[in-house]
């Protein structure tokens, strides 16, 4: 059981010395996409829950 753990791990080591690692800019302009899109997605989901809201309280007025 220990040999197939030592092998496993040496077999993860191998495959993470071929990873293509992304540099630190391409990792700092990927956040800050990923931040952007999901602000703008927030901001439309509330904005899109404002609108149902203010539409269903003329269906379903509220007593």
């Amino acid at each position: 059981m220990i040999s197939n753990i030592k092998h496993q791990a040496q077999d993860l080591l191998a495959e993470l010395k071929r990873v293509d690692w992304p540099s630190k800019s391409k990792v700092l302009s990927s956040t800050g996409a990923v931040v952007v899109v999901s602000a703008f997605v927030g901001l439309f989901l509330y904005l899109a829950d404002l609108a149902i809201t203010w539409g269903m309280s003329f269906v379903l007025p509220m007593h």
